[in-house]
């Protein structure tokens, strides 16, 4: 209560009495905002109130779609797009590679998969205000696959995003890039990927490799020597029988998330993921997708996209499909 007074003695009798005031003030206080200035206050408000404006609008796409709302107001929801957007990759442009596995089919395709429940996934990371995505993809399905891998002891490790993002490319990993390229940079050529306890997530070192003086990580992941990449619409039957791959989608209307099946998703490949399972017992089909905004955003960190709009590729999640994986 002391922080939302705090606002109150900076705002102005005009921003006062704007209709959106009070429940932006109790936006403040639930994600327990702090702005320094009024002229700080003033600007999240109106970010506030634009982002409200983005809501009902891709609410009525959604329900268009045959959906429900699926869109309101969460912890991002007092930033600008253009601030919203360095969680993206803005500034690198879609470059697929070209998908050529085939991933097997089953006799029998199973109605649901959550790959959680078998323990092959890892907590839910937060990427931070960073274009760092395609390394946290990249290493979530690494950590994924080597628990597969690892039959002896199915020992799920939490890996170093930050190797990844640093030691892949050589500009600001903050500024984009594709997880076959952290595969092969960040990971293959270091002969395997450090610890996340080793070597921590750092954004201001995002550009700075500041990999181990041995040059070699310290968790075992011989294992992984190059990577698959598949076709097109082929994610269910590579969840079925293969893991939760590493997937790129068009996100630029994620910012409002908060819970539900994602109906209608415009916009371009701008963001990678881990495609975790799917759903198709229950009255609707969706595709259960992790990301990589903290568990704050969604549906814990998750969110469920219709497996039957856009014919199954729905934020284009069915084009850039990649695992990490041994030679064959």
């Amino acid at each position: 209560m002391k922080k939302v007074l705090f606002f109150l003695g900076l705002a102005g009798l005009a921003v006062a009495t704007d209709p959106l005031f009070f429940e932006f003030t109790q936006f403040v206080a639930k994600y327990g905002k702090l702005y320094h200035t009024q002229d700080e206050f003033e600007y999240r408000l109106q970010a506030f109130k634009t982002n409200k404006d983005k809501i009902a609008e891709l609410n009525e796409m959604n329900v268009k779609a045959g959906g429900k709302p699926v869109h309101g107001v969460n912890v991002f929801a007092d930033m600008p797009h253009h601030e919203f957007s360095q969680r993206l990759m803005k500034n690198l442009s879609y470059a697929p590679i070209a998908g050529t596995e085939v991933a097997p089919k089953p006799e029998a395709p199973l109605a649901d998969v959550d790959w959680r429940s078998k323990g092959a996934v890892s907590a839910v990371k937060d990427q931070g205000q960073c274009g760092s995505c395609w390394a946290f993809s990249a290493t979530e399905a690494t950590e994924s696959f080597y628990f597969l891998v690892n039959t002896a002891s199915h020992k799920l490790l939490d890996l170093s995003a930050q190797q990844v993002t640093a030691c892949t490319y050589s500009y600001n990993g903050c500024n984009g890039g594709w997880p076959s390229d952290g595969y092969a940079d960040g990971i293959i050529k270091r002969q395997g990927e450090d610890g996340d306890s080793s070597y921590p997530y750092d954004i201001p070192q995002a550009g700075n490799c500041k990999f181990g003086a041995t040059g070699k990580a310290d968790s075992p992941q011989a294992w992984l020597t190059t990577y698959k990449s598949y076709a097109q619409g082929q994610l269910q039957n590579i969840l079925s029988s293969v893991g939760p791959p590493s997937v790129c989608v068009a996100a630029d209307a994620w910012q409002t998330y908060t819970g539900g099946i994602l109906k209608s998703c415009p916009g371009s490949v701008d963001h990678c993921v881990q495609a975790v399972g799917y759903t198709t017992s229950g009255s609707e089909s969706y595709w259960i997708v992790r990301n990589s905004w903290g568990t704050g955003w969604g549906e814990k960190g998750y969110i469920y996209l219709d497996m039957t709009a856009d014919n199954g590729d729905i934020c284009h999640v069915q084009e850039y499909m990649t695992v990490p994986t041994a030679q064959n």
